[in-house]
């Protein structure tokens, strides 16, 4: 198997001119993917969420707001990963808040992964594979979409495209200094993506692996640079969360709720708020809070929070364990799908008005990388005992995101991982059908088969989460102002899942709000057909009613919502009018 190191010496001209291809080939690597970010950046300024930042997103912007204005220490323990919130407040110092300059700016500095993982898959395999890796990155639709979007995904890549090729140049030069190195970088990256805390003992392990045939203190001394790299990062984080909430932690406090959510009765391996409607991260903290501060009776530290949704996430598990694990097993597959799971803003809503997403996305995808990868451990597993590390770093990421809950961007780390080995895989059959024609693809195509039939299942209801999707980007210019802009949007979840009722709810909101209350009367009633007693419609129906004239049926209506929330102040005083009537 070629490596980057069995090339000539530079001082030879072959050696020479292979080094300045090389270089040029990184340089053709970073332009491609520059001109591809810049055009879909260009082509989705238009996009509700682009502007109107909601989600997460928002939360992010918000909190580098208060960060960027002197907040720099805040008074909680962090509840999400820091380091991008900081970042952005960084570049608000610099170049001011306005998003599409914040997105402009986000596009030029996540090309440089595409760069990085063009050196490590070089060096990991070859010149030819890494050149491939660069282009399979620059030109992957989920990873253009998370580079043109207010979201951490595309640092995350970053950092781990830089991780690769400090481990690939740290087995090729053992100095200690880069050991230190790549502590720093995993340092980071846990503060961009809390999961990555799992790779911190493997790495240590591969560390100690690399220094085989060095003495026990040499290879206890790179260890040691490996842990100072990781404590320059995390102990000031630590030692924060300690100052202002009394406890240590490395990160974050927010892995309880987490696992609750991805692991409790009614889980199905996505996203679901522990109370229905909050969604946002503006949420999330407080109904954590709350809720468990109210089933134990007292003020809880964050710490206490995280382990009592734990708690409440166990006993679901202990009550029916057969449950559990047919729910971890689908979440493994999810994690292995090729359907990217959004959360709030969408490829697939994007991709309506970017046609470098809707090109590049309808062949290039995570159900043809998967694929290609498989063929790729089998074209390298000669070389397994180089390469164990990245097999247990994909193992162990994949186990990570499905013991949560499964969303695109949480598993978006495996992409950077895979590429590397698609690219083997498609150079290595390559050259094993120029050497003996036809014969060698009867393998690598079994292979393929066989991966492409498991990651293309059909495993999620991918018109709802299209409409949820869709009703995302209705709500970002509702919320703006925008009425107008937002009814298309709202109308077209309704259209693409004429079986949500949440999209003829909120289509039934707009329509109130823009006057038209016969619409809204319609739209209720499918929303209550479909699901009777869905939330706070009873009520909104009835309002809607009372003000087209229909006074009895909105009596009803507002007696139904009393029933279904007694506690429900306003629906028992709009009652209580209507009989003085």
């Amino acid at each position: 198997m070629p490596q980057a190191n069995e090339h000539k010496p530079n001082g030879s001209p072959a050696g020479a001119w292979a080094t300045s291809w090389h270089k040029w080939l990184g340089v053709g690597v970073l332009a491609c993917a520059a001109l591809v970010r810049v055009v879909c950046f260009v082509q989705t300024t238009d996009v509700p969420t682009s502007q109107h930042l909601i989600g997460d997103a928002k939360g992010y912007y918000e909190w580098a707001q208060r960060i960027a204005a002197g907040d720099w220490l805040g008074s909680e323990p962090f509840y999400q990963a820091p380091l991008y919130p900081y970042l952005l407040a960084l570049r608000f110092k610099i170049l001011g808040d306005e998003v599409l300059k914040l997105r402009l700016a986000q596009c030029v500095a996540a090309v440089w992964g595409t760069l990085f993982l063009y050196w490590a898959a070089s060096r990991l395999f070859g010149r030819r594979e890494g050149f491939v890796a660069g282009l399979m990155l620059a030109l992957y639709a989920p990873a253009i979409f998370f580079d043109v979007i207010v979201q951490k995904a595309w640092l995350g890549c970053l950092l781990l495209c830089a991780l690769m090729i400090l481990l690939a140049r740290t087995a090729d030069v053992r100095k200690l200094r880069a050991c230190v190195l790549v502590g720093v970088v995993l340092g980071l990256m846990i503060l961009t993506r809390e999961n990555a805390l799992v790779w911190l003992p493997v790495i240590a392990l591969w560390v100690w692996a690399v220094w085989k045939g060095e003495s026990s203190g040499v290879r206890l001394r790179a260890v040691g640079a490996y842990f100072i790299g990781l404590c320059i990062v995390l102990a000031p984080v630590a030692v924060r969360n300690a100052k202002v909430g009394g406890e240590w932690s490395l990160s974050t406090f927010q892995a309880g709720p987490n696992f609750y959510i991805g692991n409790h009765a009614g889980a199905d391996g996505r996203y679901q708020p522990l109370v229905r409607g909050h969604e946002s991260p503006a949420f999330e903290r407080h109904d954590a809070t709350v809720l468990a501060e109210a089933a134990m009776g007292r003020s809880l530290s964050a710490r206490e929070v995280s382990s009592y949704w734990f708690g409440r996430a166990a006993d679901d598990m202990r009550e029916d364990p057969a449950g559990w694990l047919a729910l971890l097993g689908k979440k493994m597959l999810m994690v292995w799908n090729r359907y990217e799971v959004s959360d709030g803003e969408s490829l697939k809503v994007y991709a309506e008005s970017s046609s470098v997403l809707r090109v590049l996305g309808g062949v290039w995808h995570f159900g043809v990388l998967c694929p290609l990868s498989f063929v790729g451990f089998a074209a390298t597993w000669s070389s397994r005992r180089r390469l164990w590390v990245y097999y247990v770093l994909i193992a162990t990421m994949a186990g990570s995101v499905a013991i949560f809950y499964v969303l695109a961007r949480y598993r978006f780390p495996l992409v950077p991982l895979l590429i590397p080995f698609a690219a083997a895989g498609c150079v290595r059959t390559w050259d094993g059908f120029r050497s003996v024609g036809w014969r060698s693809l009867p393998g690598p195509a079994v292979i393929a088969l066989l991966v492409a039939v498991v990651v293309n299942l059909p495993l999620h209801d991918e018109r709802r989460l299209d409409a949820m999707a869709r009703m995302n980007a209705g709500v970002a210019l509702a919320s703006s102002g925008d009425l107008e802009g937002a009814a298309p949007y709202f109308r077209s979840a309704v259209d693409v899942h004429p079986g949500s009722a949440e999209a003829h709810n909120n289509l039934a909101q707009l329509l109130a709000l823009q006057g038209d209350f016969s619409g809204a009367v319609e739209e209720y009633r499918a929303a209550l057909s479909l699901v009777p007693g869905l939330g706070g419609v009873d009520y909104n129906l009835a309002v809607a009613l009372e003000r087209i004239g229909r006074v009895d049926e909105a009596m009803s209506h507002f007696s139904r919502a009393v029933e279904l929330d007694p506690g429900d102040a306003a629906a028992r005083a709009a009652l209580e009018r209507l009989r003085r009537r």
